[in-house]
């Protein structure tokens, strides 16, 4: 059986490509290796060297990539990760390490791993796939294969983009786990949430809006005036910034209430939310979404008041891994019921076919061995929360990259993914 790839010392980040606006100087800081070790942590510990060795490199298996100490996580926002230097070179582990953060960990060590390994290093090496900044693989329970290059930190929050869409329909699942609301309220009108709305004034079709309709982005509400959704806040909190909306938008009809793409719906959910928690959203985030994961987060504000939705979430690649592997486990997480099952099995139900559902994609994607299912979270620049249901795999990527969305993905069609099909070959 081949032996896995450990912690490789494989180039510096910077040659080829380089982040915007970064300098290229060492930024990890090394683990307390002063504590005993155990058995299995000696064996975890060891298989990666041995590799190490066979590849000409020398990085120290036991380093790990982490912001510097004066550099405080939770305020990791997208301006200030622009301003860290790249790593000088990249980490690369199938032996992850058990960082008492909720997640197992375990080896990845299937037959075709070492080729799989080195094709991904050296495609990253040769800029195949832009600014990757981290990738990461859970399977049947265990963390197998975690790297970082360029911007990625183990406790560096990463901007998320579109997945904080994905995230307010997980904040959703989890009000609906504790009966804030529940699965009956999706095809309720939203308006009848929200009581200070003056439904006189309201534009006609807009009582017409469910829960389920924005959870599909097909609210409807369309506005002639460009950036309105973005400017009206500032000057309208909470109730008062949808009641504007609601009555400049052109009125609500089935034709268009088609599906669009856009923050406003998201915006929705987010209010109903922050509605019935009785008291800042942002509370009950911290509380009952990010405590309960162990998140490493943080989260800007619109300025109706409430979380942004469309964008504007920074999130810990392990962070969204945890959160990824509740979605693709009914909504369990370490065995504790956090996400609402009948929620979760809506968001995974394949049924409706391709699409955007609950502000996840469900789509199919080509790989080395067959044509792979994936239902995930996607963000601008190349961010993925993926579960891929039938291998029971979630898969975590960051990036940097302009325009060039996919080509995280395609790092794991490519390299990782096949490990686990059927028609690989052994």
């Amino acid at each position: 059986m081949e032996l896995p790839d450990g912690r490789i010392e494989t180039y510096s980040a910077n040659q080829g490509i380089r982040r915007s606006g970064r300098q290229s100087h060492p930024d990890c800081i090394d683990q307390d290796l002063t504590k005993p070790e155990s058995k299995m942590q000696r064996r975890r510990r060891l298989i990666p060297l041995l590799i190490i060795s066979s590849l000409g490199a020398n990085l120290d298996a036991d380093e790990l990539p982490l912001l510097s100490p004066e550099l405080d996580p939770v305020k990791q926002s997208y301006a200030e990760q622009k301003k860290l230097t790249d790593l000088p070179r990249a980490y690369v582990s199938t032996s992850p390490q058990d960082l008492g953060d909720g997640l197992q960990v375990g080896i990845l060590d299937v037959p075709g791993t070492t080729q799989a390994v080195r094709a991904l290093v050296a495609d990253d090496k040769a800029g195949k796939y832009g600014n990757l900044d981290s990738v990461l693989l859970w399977k049947d329970g265990q963390l197998l294969f975690e790297m970082y290059n360029r911007g990625g930190r183990v406790n560096g929050p990463h901007y998320a983009m579109s997945i904080t869409k994905t995230l307010t329909s997980v904040t959703l699942a989890r009000a609906i786990q504790l009966g804030v609301l529940s699965m009956e309220d999706l095809d309720k009108p939203i308006i009848s949430f929200m009581p200070e709305i003056d439904q006189s004034l309201v534009q006609p079709g807009v009582e017409t809006i469910t829960l389920r309709d924005a959870l599909y982005m097909k609210s409807g509400l369309r506005f002639a005036e460009k950036n309105l959704q973005t400017t009206l806040g500032a000057d309208n909190p909470g109730q008062e910034y949808f009641q504007k909306l609601f009555q400049r938008t052109a009125p609500v009809t089935p034709e268009s209430k088609a599906y669009k793409y856009t923050g406003t719906d998201p915006s929705l959910i987010m209010m109903i939310m922050d509605i019935r928690t009785a008291g800042p959203v942002q509370e009950f985030i911290a509380k009952e979404l990010a405590a309960k994961f162990g998140a490493v987060y943080s989260w800007d504000d619109q300025g109706c008041g409430i979380p942004k939705c469309g964008a504007g979430s920074n999130f810990t690649s392990r962070s969204l891994l945890k959160i990824g592997t509740a979605i693709i486990q009914g909504g369990k997480y370490n065995g504790e019921q956090l996400l609402s099952a009948d929620y979760v099995k809506q968001i995974m139900d394949t049924s409706k076919g391709p699409g955007y559902f609950y502000y996840f994609h469900n789509r199919s994607k080509g790989a080395a061995g067959g044509k792979v299912n994936f239902i995930s979270g996607i963000g601008a620049g190349g961010q993925y929360m993926a579960t891929f249901p039938e291998q029971n795999i979630v898969l975590v990527a960051t990036a940097d990259n302009k325009r060039a969305i996919g080509l995280p993905l395609q790092a794991a069609m490519e390299h990782l993914i096949p490990l686990f099909l059927k028609t690989h070959d052994n």
